[in-house]
């Protein structure tokens, strides 16, 4: 059986600076390298922020770890960065396990996300 994850953009009320996506499904090495290409399609140059909603994630493996970080790249290279919202009870543990939690802006809620996002480019040239 193949996984299938899906990528979703969101309207995030911003000034168009930040990009939300939520993915759903399940991330592995099946998809990894679709994951990645379709967020660098979806990327917009303006954008130096990335939220991923991770609700409708149920599964992530070690392949989908490495995408994940290959996007934080992207946008770090942009001087942004990527926040995880709502990851469920399994992720938050795969998280902290890998110590991957500390390489993402992790948030409760989109407001959050987005509140956090706002501060670090009000604090950074845009």
């Amino acid at each position: 059986m193949t996984a299938s994850v899906e990528l979703t953009p969101a309207p995030s009320g911003s000034d168009g600076r930040i990009l939300v996506v939520a993915l759903t499904g399940a991330l592995d090495y099946s998809n990894a390298d679709r994951l990645r290409e379709n967020v660098r399609d979806t990327l917009a140059p303006e954008h130096r922020e990335l939220v991923l909603d991770l609700n409708g994630l149920e599964f992530c493996d070690s392949t989908g770890l490495r995408a994940l970080l290959d996007i934080r790249e992207v946008l770090g290279e942009r001087g942004g960065a990527v926040s995880l919202v709502n990851l469920n009870a399994r992720l938050t543990k795969i998280f902290r396990i890998t110590g991957l939690i500390k390489a993402f802006a992790v948030a409760t809620d989109l407001a959050e996300a987005l509140g956090a996002a706002r501060a670090r480019m009000g604090s950074s040239p845009s």
